[in-house]
């Protein structure tokens, strides 16, 4: 993380906070800002912001807070809005919702007064999705949002670096071929932004090179392979390969029975599907012996938002901050 601190550092961004009502929001938006991480813009009501700092113990005279109620500054925002050529929604839609300070936050973000949103302690992945697609927009010919988790795994001696990507148990719950090839690019791009590593992308299933059979998921893991290297030949990106061949530079020699970069030295791992994903990175941080997460980082928005746990504590949201103002220098 000292690298993500000095590269926010030197390029210091702005980071809409809706999650006012939470102390451990309140402590990291504080320490953010004293250490010149990130300038930061509290969204919500006034008198939250005071009563949840003063219950945190920190000072917050320091920091802009936009008034959830403040309508000419709203209206303001939506003037803004309206005009602007990558609006992703009608005006209308957007007036309706923005009394709730997430859609708020993203609607400053929207118009430049804000370069990324965090949030997530308080709220839900599915609200956070629905937000940002509304207001933010996708990217052009993006497939499908994706959620990149970056595991920090002590004790891990692999020749790749114990920074390990995984991907997606956020967001596309069964993806398509063209969204799995999709995943696995944005996870390519985000991995290296924030780590200065080349990433080396293994597609995950129970087969490695076909020894489970060509049942349909292993079909379809392959189709997504092809597809993503076709798409991107200058990335590394190979499969389909079991965890071990994926990680493990012994076993991944062993299975592989051809020449790849990937098997065996993999740091970023695309899972078949959420479910994968999402089981597989919490049994890694609750089985390895110590183990520090980032993220999930939101992938496929036309801009940077990142969505932290609902368990995250001030200290890992403070190492959010610094990664989503990564982010939003790229």
């Amino acid at each position: 993380m000292n690298s993500i601190y000095d590269k926010a550092k030197k390029n210091v961004k702005t980071i809409a906070i809706p999650e006012v009502t939470n102390e451990y929001m309140i402590k990291a938006a504080a320490k953010a800002t004293a250490d010149g991480i990130a300038n930061i813009i509290l969204v919500g009501n006034p008198e939250d912001v005071t009563a949840t700092a003063g219950k945190a113990g920190v000072d917050v005279s320091g920091i802009r807070v936009v008034d959830v109620n403040d309508t000419a500054y709203k209206e303001e925002l939506l003037d803004r809005y309206n005009n602007s050529p990558d609006k992703a929604m009608p005006t209308s839609f957007v007036k309706k919702r923005i009394d709730h300070p997430l859609y708020l936050a993203t609607l400053l973000q929207a118009v430049g007064e804000a370069d990324g949103t965090l949030a997530g302690v308080d709220t839900t992945t599915y609200e956070f999705v629905l937000a940002a697609k509304s207001i933010i927009g996708m990217q052009p010919n993006c497939p499908t949002a994706s959620g990149l988790l970056i595991e920090e795994i002590e004790g891990f001696a692999g020749d790749q670096g114990n920074l390990i990507g995984m991907s997606d148990g956020a967001v596309c719950i069964q993806p398509t071929v063209e969204q799995h090839a999709g995943i696995a690019i944005s996870s390519c791009e985000t991995f290296e932004t924030l780590t200065g590593t080349e990433a080396k992308c293994a597609f995950l299933s129970f087969s490695t090179d076909g020894s489970g059979g060509l049942s349909e998921p292993v079909k379809k893991v392959r189709e997504a392979v092809a597809l993503a290297q076709q798409l991107r030949p200058d990335l590394k990106i190979d499969g389909e390969f079991q965890a071990d061949a994926a990680v493990d530079a012994r076993v991944g020699e062993k299975k592989v029975k051809r020449e790849s970069a990937v098997a065996g030295h993999a740091n970023v791992l695309i899972f078949p599907d959420a479910a994968g994903c999402n089981i597989g990175s919490k049994l890694v941080q609750r089985l390895a012996n110590n183990v520090q997460v980032y993220g999930p980082i939101y992938q496929g928005f036309r801009l940077p938002i990142l969505d932290c746990s609902r368990s995250d504590t001030d200290v890992e949201l403070y190492n959010n901050i610094a990664l989503l103002a990564v982010m939003a220098g790229k």
